[in-house]
C-alpha cells in the first residue's frame, strides 16, 4: 500500500492516467485513449489531484488535474479562466446532438427554420429527427445560446445569441485540445 502520494503519482500507470487529464475530460475520453476498462475517480479526488469541473453534472462530468498534481508531475500551473464547465459539459454529454445543433446555428449566424437547421445538422448527426431538433433549439432557448422569433407568418427562426457564441468558442477550444 502506498501512502505517500508522491510514491503514488511517480507509478507508471497513474502518472499516464494524470498526463490525460492535464487539459478537461470525461474518464470515458481517458478510458478510451488509453485503452483501460473501468477508471474510477475516488482515489484521485480523494487525494486531491483531480477536481471535477462540472461536480453536479450526472453525465459529461469533467475532470482536470489540480494544481497539487500540475506540481507533482513538473506541469504548468492551469490558467483560470472562467469557462462554464456546467453548460459546455451539458452540451457534449448528449450524444453530440446538441453540440451539432449548436454548431449548425454558430456558422454563419443567419436566422433560420428549426427545419433548415435539422437538414443541415443531420449531416453530422443522422439521429437528429425533427422533434428531438426542436426539443434540443427549446432547450438551448431555456440556457440563453440561443435566440427566437415568429414571423408574420407564423415561422419561428433560431439564431445564435452572444453567450451561444462564446460557449460555442470555448467548445471548440476543449475539442481541438482533446
Amino acid at each position: 500500500m502506498v501512502t505517500n502520494i508522491k510514491d503514488w503519482v511517480e507509478r507508471p500507470e497513474i502518472r499516464q492516467i494524470l498526463i490525460e487529464f492535464a487539459s478537461p475530460k470525461t474518464p470515458k475520453q481517458v478510458e478510451r485513449h488509453l485503452n483501460i476498462k473501468k477508471l474510477k475517480m475516488q482515489p484521485f479526488i480523494d487525494r486531491g489531484i483531480i477536481k471535477s469541473l462540472n461536480p453536479l453534472a450526472r453525465k459529461g462530468r469533467l475532470y482536470q488535474l489540480t494544481n497539487k498534481a500540475r506540481k507533482y508531475l513538473n506541469l504548468p500551473m492551469s490558467n483560470k479562466r472562467g469557462k462554464n464547465w456546467n453548460l459546455i459539459g451539458w452540451i457534449l454529454a448528449s450524444p453530440r446532438q446538441r453540440y451539432v445543433v449548436l454548431k449548425t446555428i454558430a456558422i454563419d449566424k443567419i436566422k433560420r427554420t428549426s427545419e433548415h437547421i435539422r437538414r443541415r445538422a443531420s449531416r453530422q448527426n443522422q439521429h437528429l429527427t425533427r422533434i428531438s431538433t426542436k426539443e434540443i433549439l427549446r432547450e438551448l432557448l431555456g440556457k440563453y445560446l440561443v435566440e427566437t422569433e415568429l414571423t408574420e407568418i407564423r415561422r419561428r427562426l433560431y439564431w445564435i445569441s452572444e453567450k451561444g457564441m462564446s460557449i460555442h468558442k470555448d467548445i471548440e477550444q476543449y475539442i481541438e485540445k482533446v
